[in-house]
């Protein structure tokens, strides 16, 4: 799944804390940030600025999590 364009990271990220299982946001490259890491989360918000990086990437969840992130991604 995508995350949205108009997507406040603040509260995506509060959201992301409320999941149960890991989030991930996962590169064309294949790497994987743990969203619920602090550290990820840094690294999250200034990757998300470079607008290839936005539009190549996914975000990966259980599916008992989605129905907490359904505002902030585009479901297929």
């Amino acid at each position: 799944m995508r995350l949205k364009n108009d997507v406040n990271l603040v509260d995506f990220l509060n959201q992301v804390q409320k999941c149960k299982y890991d989030v991930y946001m996962e590169t064309v490259e294949e790497d994987k940030l743990n969203l619920k890491s602090v550290l990820s989360q840094y690294l999250f918000v200034v990757l998300v600025e470079q607008k290839d990086v936005w539009d190549h990437s996914r975000i990966t969840c259980e599916k008992a999590d989605r129905e907490i992130l359904v505002d902030y991604l585009e479901m297929p």
